[in-house]
């Protein structure tokens, strides 16, 4: 067996190698103590005894329970998502337009929305009159304000009541998007949460149009341009700045300010929407005298005959047919219908004429009414007398037939 010469290659190898691993062993264990010991004189001059000493142990456990707790509220008030596909139609609704069997509109049902036109159509004073009765600061803040929620907390504090809301539109937009209208501390911190979610994720211009198309305006209406057809009979493309400040007053309580319920009370508040347009720069003393002067109208009711109970009918019908063909994202749509306005109003007629004349003499309150033809088409439907003072429908929900 060949024997290893100790002046060979191999062995001067291996010889430099132990001596460069022990002289960096060295060196780095020499380097550790110099450092170690000027670290522990520089963390002497840190040490706290005492009293002072008790009071960091706290403040440093409170501030590791704070974090855990914020890490807690985050998973206690973020909702699950599945994806972020379709989340932005979330809580939208079907708005569905019947015609007769020859394509004459009959009759609406479910809400009323189209968001359809653009942020840059949309007058400037509207979004200005939403922006300074909403959210002023809407573009300063990170989706919650801090300033505006103690400002609004001040006032109710002094009003010993609820006189101003503290929740940005961000928030409003996450309420009505995602959450339900229950008030609790919980629904809260989802709120604002979900508003820090959407602030991430969408610009500040995409939030205000959401917020525009998605807002109940009263009505059955949602957004701006339906609520600006259904009240005005126009685009918000077209709206002045009266009608503007009416549609802004909206947001805040639709069914006590809708102009076609109380024009009184939609015109007062339209006072209050100029007024904070006023104080926030948004527009001068004399286009709010001018604004004043001309006050908004409502547009008159379209003057079609609504035959109530067979839409609530054929409404429920459409739902499930769109729900069986899979159909469920189409949310504006159009139905013709088999029915026949003349027949249906004959019917309407003949019921209440029979009721009249022999209702009394027979104990007879309410009647029903179905007219098909052979072939299954529906041609009237009279679900009782008066729609109005009662809307169950006889001819299709009652037991006895």
């Amino acid at each position: 067996m060949a024997k290893l010469k100790p002046q060979g290659p191999i062995f001067r190898f291996f010889t430099n190698l132990d001596s460069i691993i022990s002289s960096s062993l060295f060196e780095a264990s020499d380097w550790t103590k110099r450092n170690y010991s000027a670290y522990s004189a520089w963390m002497t001059r840190w040490r706290i005894w005492g009293i002072k000493r008790l009071f960091v142990d706290i403040c440093s456990d409170a501030a590791t329970l704070g974090l855990l707790i914020a890490i807690g509220v985050a998973y206690y008030a973020l909702p699950p998502f599945s994806g972020e596909g379709d989340i932005w139609n979330r809580g939208r609704q079907y708005a569905i337009t019947f015609t007769d069997k020859n394509g004459e509109v009959i009759g609406l049902r479910g809400i009323r929305q189209d968001d359809a036109i653009p942020l840059d159509e949309i007058p400037k004073y509207m979004i200005n009159a939403v922006l300074a009765t909403e959210d002023s600061r809407f573009y300063y803040h990170f989706g919650v304000d801090p300033q505006g929620t103690l400002r609004a907390a001040i006032a109710n504090a002094q009003a010993s009541g609820v006189v101003q809301g503290g929740s940005s539109l961000t928030q409003q937009l996450a309420k009505n998007l995602f959450l339900s209208p229950e008030r609790s501390l919980r629904r809260k911190i989802h709120e604002a949460f979900l508003a820090l979610w959407i602030e991430a994720r969408l610009s500040k211009d995409e939030i205000l149009k959401l917020y525009l198309d998605r807002s109940y305006m009263g009505g059955g209406t949602y957004g701006v341009e339906a609520a600006a057809q259904f009240y005005f009979g126009k685009s918000i493309r077209d709206v002045n700045l009266p009608e503007a400040a009416m549609l802004a007053g909206l947001f805040k309580a639709p069914s006590k300010y809708a102009p076609h319920v109380n024009l009184e009370a939609a015109r007062a508040r339209a006072n209050v929407v100029l007024y904070r347009m006023l104080d926030t720069g948004f527009i001068s003393q004399g286009e709010l005298f001018a604004a004043r002067r001309g006050p908004a109208n409502v547009a008159t009711a379209p003057g079609y005959y609504s035959p109530d109970y067979f839409l609530d009918w054929a409404y429920e019908e459409t739902l499930a047919t769109l729900k069986e063909q899979g159909l469920s994202n189409e949310y504006v749509i159009e139905v013709q219908t088999t029915i026949d306005q003349g027949l249906q109003r004959h019917a309407q007629e003949t019921i209440n004429k029979m009721l009249d004349t022999h209702g009394k003499t027979k104990g007879v309150k309410q009647a029903a009414l179905v007219t098909m033809t052979p072939e299954g088409a529906v041609r009237a439907i009279v679900g009782g007398r008066d729609y109005e003072n009662s809307q169950f429908n006889r001819a299709t929900e009652a037991l006895r037939q």
